[in-house]
């Protein structure tokens, strides 16, 4: 591994199984070498050690090589999460790197409104070579919009519910309005629609993203009402955007123990699990 003065510009593996997509990545410094992606639901645990090994080969290194190993810590699929935790912590208790928990909701809100704007805002094509931007510049790129965005996150947790959270993009920073939680969505939606109503700063454009396909009626429900700029934007869960962000963490010293990281299951606020028992 790199010595402390340097070890910012050394690799870093990237890895969330929050979702039924499975996805790796491996930086160098701010830069992308490689990533991984693939439909694995119910598999994860069979899959993501061959494909890291497989990733890790294609760079000629050994897993012991590694700076740093960010995860993402769900909300997300129990199971899945809870592998991928797993593993993370495996690696950096073994090897010594360094760990570094990311939110899986954080990092599908950052893609996801990434991709919304390359594909509306007219920014530059997001594939080079087969491989996304090769430089971390998500953060730059939905930073460097003018006006105040918000980005709603979803990964699908049935019964009318999803994993979500609430970030905003405003003065040209990304912060956190709303923390990752299980909510039932048609009160979700409610409560953001009052909130961007009433917000000191509205926002000039509000996009769901993610697992959003079950919840089309909900979201129609809340564009027609808002009237605003909104879109929904489905998006997959992509390791680039953890590394990214596990990136900054790291590199602000914030990073985790192998026995202090711990998956974010979230739970249903008991209001809402009491209207759900009563519909159920």
């Amino acid at each position: 591994m790199n010595s402390d003065n340097n070890k910012f510009t050394g690799s870093l593996l990237a890895v969330d199984t929050s979702t039924s997509s499975m996805s790796i990545a491996l930086a160098k410094g701010k830069v992308l070498v490689d990533e991984l992606t693939s439909k694995a639901e119910r598999n994860h645990s069979i899959h993501l050690i061959p494909h890291i090994q497989q990733l890790l080969a294609s760079a000629s290194l050994r897993a012991k090589e590694l700076d740093a190993f960010a995860v993402g810590v769900g909300p997300g699929s129990y199971t899945g999460v809870r592998i991928g935790v797993t593993v993370g912590k495996t690696f950096a208790w073994t090897h010594g790197m360094s760990l570094i928990g990311v939110s899986s909701l954080e990092a599908m809100a950052l893609g996801g409104m990434e991709a919304y704007f390359v594909s509306t805002k007219g920014q530059a094509d997001h594939e080079n070579n087969g491989l996304p931007f090769k430089e971390f510049s998500a953060l730059d790129r939905v930073c460097q919009t003018d006006g105040t965005s918000w980005v709603v996150p979803m990964i699908e947790a049935r019964r009318g519910q999803a994993f979500t959270a609430l970030y905003q993009v405003a003065d040209h920073r990304w912060s956190c309005l709303e923390k990752d939680g299980i909510r039932l969505m048609s009160s979700w939606a409610e409560a953001l629609l009052e909130r961007a109503r009433t917000a000191s700063q509205l926002p000039d454009r509000i996009v769901f993203t993610g697992e959003t396909e079950l919840h089309a009626e909900v979201l129609q429900r809340f564009f027609e009402e808002w009237g605003g700029e909104a879109a929904e934007w489905p998006h997959e869960m992509k390791a680039r955007h953890i590394a990214e962000l596990g990136r900054v963490k790291w590199e602000a010293g914030r990073t985790d123990t192998a026995h202090g990281l711990v998956p974010n299951y979230t739970q249903l606020p008991e209001a809402e699990a009491k209207l759900l028992g009563k519909k159920s």
